[in-house]
């Protein structure tokens, strides 16, 4: 898929949206992942992750929350 521009590339990533699979969701994330990062190098993990995380369907984001407190707890547990 052709941009025009960087700022048509940077609308898009941060326009992302599970609309149907998560597979389609991932592939089209990681093609504007690489573009993105190709842009500008220096954003941090911290926002792929930000992103990639408020495009997921409602439902599938409350879940992978939820499993993220889990794990911490489990890794503050351990850590006693």
């Amino acid at each position: 898929m052709g941009f025009g521009s960087k700022e048509d590339v940077v609308e898009e990533f941060n326009r992302l949206v599970q609309d149907k699979i998560m597979k389609e969701y991932m592939e089209k994330f990681e093609e504007l992942k690489s573009l993105m990062n190709a842009l500008d190098p220096s954003l941090p993990k911290s926002y792929y992750i930000s992103t990639f995380l408020s495009g997921l369907k409602g439902d599938i984001r409350h879940m992978l929350k939820i499993m993220k407190l889990i794990l911490l707890m489990q890794a503050l547990k351990h850590a006693k």
